[in-house]
């Protein structure tokens, strides 16, 4: 499978197993060193690590009653052989990600999320 289309799988992991509730598929995804960030303001910042993100996956939390009609815009910016980045817009979620090739597969490494600004 060439890089790209790997790239792209493991960002659906992350959407699509949101969307679905899948623990297994974000579990998969996910490297064990994620750091995912929104900055709230410059004395605020939220963090969350891979354990809760999975946790998160398996309550529910992003399911969506019809799952298959989760919004799901995915543009890959940059790509080496090692590095990614690639920006979502989501349902509810603009998110920047940066994907590592480790051990010869894709893994999401770093997200710098916001709420989607609708309207």
């Amino acid at each position: 499978m060439e890089d790209r289309e790997e790239i792209r799988l493991r960002i659906l992991d992350y959407l699509e197993g949101w969307y679905e509730g899948d623990a297994a598929r974000m579990q998969r995804t996910l490297s064990p060193h994620l750091a995912k960030r929104r900055m709230v303001s410059q004395d605020e910042i939220w963090e969350v690590s891979k354990d809760w993100m999975v946790e998160a996956t398996g309550e529910g939390k992003g399911k969506l009653a019809v799952p298959e009609k989760g919004r799901k815009e995915i543009t890959i910016l940059d790509q080496t052989e090692t590095m990614a980045s690639v920006k979502i817009i989501s349902e509810d979620f603009d998110d920047y990600v940066h994907l590592a090739k480790v051990e010869n597969a894709w893994c999401i490494v770093n997200v710098l999320w916001d709420y989607l600004k609708k309207g």
